[in-house]
């Protein structure tokens, strides 16, 4: 029969080897991979493809192509917020993805809206229209010439028609003049202005602008 110093040792050894075994168990544990969830694995593929993503512009259907993707990116991401709000490791990527997709539109808007303005020039100058974008500030303002702005009607009527893609697309303001107007000495226009949203500002782009034909 064990003395009571005996027992006393044996349970101290006991409680020692029980804490060495929990230790052992935490640092190993520290090293496993911890079990993922599917959507983790969807929004980390998603990641690296945008991560890959090739930011190369060369005219308006390069910019189109761009614009579809980013909508596409902007549709996906809401489906997994909910499930962001309970896994940490989706709600990271999650988080880091749109740093990426502000990153890639800030590297692509500029040429979009120069390529835009390309574009509706080849689209109006049949009417007689000139459309130029103005390289500064970003490509940011754009300036239509038509005899027809002289009407104040025929200019708002014109206006509506193409201010909200403008504002969307990131234009901060629109310059409206007449060739008439060309012939006097200094710039003058009639303008209206946009609030002037960063190019980091994730967004939904028209669709209409993009169903548009060559």
């Amino acid at each position: 029969m064990l003395s009571l110093y005996e027992r006393h040792r044996v349970l101290i050894s006991f409680s020692l080897s029980v804490v060495a075994i929990f230790i052992v168990y935490l640092l190993i544990s520290g090293f496993l991979p911890s079990k993922r969830s599917n959507e983790y694995y969807e929004v980390e593929a998603l990641y690296n493809t945008i991560d890959d993503y090739k930011t190369g512009i060369n005219n308006w259907q390069d910019s189109k192509n761009v614009l579809i993707d980013l909508n596409y990116w902007y549709d996906l991401l809401p489906r997994y917020d909910e499930i962001g709000r309970t896994d940490s490791d989706v709600e990271y990527v999650i988080t880091k993805i749109r740093e990426k997709i502000s990153i890639i539109q800030l590297i692509v808007l500029s040429k979009v809206r120069e390529y835009y303005g390309e574009y509706l020039n080849d689209k109006l100058q049949s009417g007689n229209y000139k459309v130029v974008v103005n390289p500064e500030e970003r490509h940011k303002i754009i300036v239509f010439t038509h005899n027809s702005f002289t009407n104040r009607k025929s200019l708002e009527k014109f206006h509506v028609s193409v201010s909200n893609e403008l504002r969307i697309l990131g234009f901060k303001q629109i310059r409206y003049k007449w060739y008439e107007l060309e012939l006097m000495d200094g710039e003058r226009y009639i303008h209206y202005n946009f609030k002037d949203s960063p190019d980091m500002e994730i967004r939904k782009f028209n669709l209409n602008l993009l169903n548009s034909k060559e």
